[in-house]
């Protein structure tokens, strides 16, 4: 090969290259290692265990103490919770009912006591909720058990509505049942938190000695409630009085300052107020009378209205002879004219005119009154208001004259031959139709029609054999047919055949 074409990777070839192009040849340099103390390797082993021990208790490790909170209150956890700086989030409070407990103490905490918590520990606690109130308790005997007895079968089942109440009872022994009641519920649906009061009897009241009061002109409740008290006996005399007012005593009995016993009667004169006569009161206006109920406001009147050729106001009757002596607990029955003329008030077009609560129902009502008037019924076609129902009336009407009313016959319809369908009136009457084409035409026409079957010879199933109006009259197109009268249309059966 020639010189010049010689691989041009050969003038790198460490032939005749100076010395200074030659590889070099390194020698590794070892150097030697000292031996380790193991006891140095231990001494610092345990000084980072030691430090990082210290820094856990210093940064980390829970500093507050858990109490024991079994037997205290919710109070007593939400002061150590604040005081400590406890989160309040983590604080969760269920409730139970324990026999054994009193409401609001603490019967179980999810932490230990002697514990150590953080802040942000999270807490349960159970709290009692006292004896469960809905629990079934059996009543015993308890017109048999004395005071005491009852008293220990209220603790025993820790009753939270049943009290004993003592009375002085003439008739029952001292420490034994007088009666006993329930409230919101009975013997057999008897709960810890139901009502129940037992009268327990304190045996005969003692006597006493009692001194008399002054109870002239002074309400007889006063004395009612003085003799209750006092255990005295009170008869009440009543008599009308121009001097004392109604309801105060006129003279007692017994003279104020008189000593008397325990279990005597005192007997009060109680004024009925001033005596009231029945006046003549026939003819009189409203203004009359409500002039004398001012100066009589003890009467109570009862007022029935009643239609007369009096004018409206003027009293007609009164219930009480002129003269007799009023009694104030009894009212005084007044008949007051309502006028001549009748105002109807209120509007019945648009309602039925046999309606229930209607327009007869109120003209009934009126006539009882002594209205005596009538009604008189007129019949229209109307396109608005369907038949039997009421067009237009009159407003008013005099006392014993004719209401004048108008009645919907409904519409009356001016009959067209078919358009929608192929049939005339004229054939329909004729029997050239079937049953489905006299159907479409009549409520095309929105005429009432009856269906009827029967069997004709000639005639196939479903054609029809006649056609006929109601009222008698031709059923023919450009006529009109009341929308209240019926078509007629006897449709050939088979069926029917004999």
């Amino acid at each position: 090969m020639p010189e010049d074409n010689k691989d041009f990777l050969d003038q790198f070839s460490n032939a005749g290259k100076p010395a200074s192009f030659a590889e070099e040849e390194r020698t590794p340099v070892v150097r030697e290692r000292k031996p380790v103390n193991p006891k140095v390797i231990a001494f610092a082993a345990i000084a980072l265990v030691l430090l990082g021990i210290g820094v856990y208790f210093l940064f980390f490790a829970p500093k507050i103490e858990m109490p024991d909170f079994v037997g205290k209150t919710k109070s007593d956890i939400g002061a150590w919770v604040k005081q400590q700086g406890i989160e309040a989030s983590g604080v969760i409070f269920e409730e139970t009912y324990d026999f054994d407990s009193e409401d609001g103490t603490v019967l179980t905490q999810s932490v230990k006591a002697g514990k150590k918590v953080k802040k942000n520990v999270k807490l349960n606690f159970t709290l009692s909720l006292g004896p469960d109130p809905e629990e079934r308790i059996k009543v015993p005997e308890l017109e048999t058990m004395n005071k005491e007895e009852i008293q220990e079968w209220i603790k025993e089942n820790k009753l939270l509505k049943t009290k004993t109440i003592t009375a002085y009872n003439e008739y029952v022994v001292e420490n034994n049942v007088i009666d006993y009641s329930f409230s919101g519920c009975d013997e057999d649906s008897f709960t810890r938190g139901c009502t129940l009061k037992i009268n327990v009897s304190k045996g005969p009241a003692p006597a006493g000695k009692v001194t008399m009061e002054d109870f002239e002109k002074k309400p007889f409740a006063t004395v009612e409630a003085w003799c209750k008290s006092k255990k005295i006996e009170l008869i009440k005399v009543e008599q009308y009085s121009d001097k004392v007012d109604d309801g105060y005593v006129i003279s007692q009995s017994v003279a104020s300052g008189k000593v008397i016993k325990e279990g005597e009667s005192l007997t009060v004169v109680v004024s009925l107020g001033q005596a009231v006569y029945m006046p003549d009161m026939i003819g009189w206006n409203e203004k009359q009378l409500r002039a004398w109920q001012t100066k009589n406001p003890a009467v109570s009147l009862y007022t029935n209205e009643y239609y007369s050729s009096e004018p409206k106001g003027i009293i007609l009757k009164q219930s009480l002879p002129v003269g007799t002596l009023i009694d104030t607990d009894k009212y005084v029955e007044l008949t007051v004219s309502l006028g001549n003329y009748v105002d109807l008030g209120t509007s019945f077009v648009g309602t039925e005119y046999h309606a229930q609560g209607g327009l007869h129902d109120w003209k009934d009502k009126q006539n009882e009154m002594g209205a005596d008037i009538k009604v008189n019924r007129t019949y229209e076609f109307s396109d608005r208001y369907p038949a039997e129902v009421i067009i237009r009336h009159d407003n008013a009407v005099e006392v014993g004259g004719t209401l004048n009313v108008v009645v919907s016959k409904g519409k009356n319809i001016l009959l067209e031959d078919g358009k929608e369908v192929v049939l005339t009136w004229a054939d329909l009457a004729a029997g050239n139709a079937t049953e489905e084409t006299a159907r479409a035409l009549c409520e095309e026409n929105d005429v009432n029609y009856e269906i009827v079957y029967s069997y004709k010879v000639g005639k196939n199933n479903g054609d029809v054999i006649s056609a006929i109006r109601k009222d008698g009259e031709v059923l023919v197109a450009k006529t009109y047919l009341p929308q209240d009268v019926k078509v007629v249309i006897t449709v050939s059966d088979d069926s029917y055949k004999n």
